[in-house]
């Protein structure tokens, strides 16, 4: 199975590494509390079984800014976008993180998936259950994630 390795480093980004070929390529994962960025692609795609960010790259995609646009990974890096925002902003009630996330998708005039409130609470858990493990390394510390 692949593999995502995170490691935590000094400064404004941290690291994500995916295997090629035998070999660790690293792309620097801004850090946005409580997880890196790219950290809550994997919880999403995780819990809700879909193909974003974390999965075409770990297929072999090339990572970075330049990945082919894709419905289901546009919708979602929108629901990242609305995750990182309801993890800063003291988490409000599930239906209205839904009417965030259908909001952030009109305005980037991206198809939404379908979102239930039980599906946000699942996702406010596993973002929970990786940061405990997160904020618990040391700088330098790896976290390795099987996709």
């Amino acid at each position: 199975m692949p593999q995502i390795i995170f490691e935590k480093r000094d400064g404004k980004y941290d690291a994500m590494f995916v295997e090629r070929n035998g070999a660790l390529e690293e792309i620097a994962c801004p850090k946005q509390p409580p997880i890196p960025h790219d950290m809550f692609h994997y919880a999403i795609e995780r819990v809700l079984e879909l193909r974003g960010f974390i999965h075409r790259a770990a297929a072999g995609e090339g990572i970075g800014f330049r990945m082919t646009p894709e419905a289901e990974s546009e919708a979602v890096e929108r629901l990242v976008e609305t995750m990182q925002a309801d993890s800063w902003s003291g988490r409000p009630p599930p239906a209205d993180v839904i009417d965030m996330f259908l909001t952030t998708c009109s305005a980037r005039n991206t198809d939404p998936i379908t979102i239930s409130e039980e599906a946000i609470i699942a996702i406010r858990a596993e973002i929970d259950r990786l940061a405990a493990e997160w904020n618990a390394l040391p700088t330098r510390g790896r976290m390795t994630l099987t996709v």
